[in-house]
């Protein structure tokens, strides 16, 4: 199957809202700022919160398979976050495809030269998936649980 990025519209945003079941789940995926329960049509509102570019990962037939977001913050660093797929597609390497996308986007459409995310640990896929595309854990205080990576580009 073919997957390609592209400008979430609202109905994909409505999607995303189906995908968030309860508190602790929009907590990990959209942090403090997001709470359960909100209301789908307005999540793409509620998400805008900060600098940052979203994108929605669809499939061949323009089904959403995942999402997620590209936040500036530190100088020729992107940083990846609200990565979810679709429960029904998990575990099928979406991910990977999701994020090297995102990782691919951010050097062509802004240039980073890295890329930073926050994974929580007891999140084992996740955690290998990014180990994988080759981030790195670094040292950093942050929420309890979660550890900080970054992916150096070659220059």
């Amino acid at each position: 199957m073919e997957y390609t990025l592209h400008p979430p519209s609202p109905q994909h945003f409505a999607t995303l809202g189906d995908w968030i079941s309860d508190a602790e789940q929009c907590l990990r995926w959209a942090g403090p700022k997001l709470a359960f329960p909100f209301d789908p049509a307005v999540l793409q509102s509620l998400l805008e919160t900060e600098p940052m570019d979203s994108y929605a990962l669809l499939d061949q037939h323009a089904s959403l398979a995942g999402f997620g977001q590209i936040f500036r913050r530190e100088p020729g660093t992107g940083h990846l976050g609200r990565i979810i797929i679709d429960p029904r597609r998990r575990q099928q390497g979406i991910g990977q495809i999701l994020c090297s996308e995102l990782i691919r986007a951010g050097v062509q459409r802004q240039g980073f030269r890295a890329m930073t995310l926050w994974v929580y640990l007891d999140n084992a896929p996740a955690v290998q998936l990014y180990s994988a595309l080759g981030f790195v854990a670094e040292a950093r205080e942050g929420a309890a649980g979660c550890q900080f990576m970054r992916l150096q580009m070659a220059a």
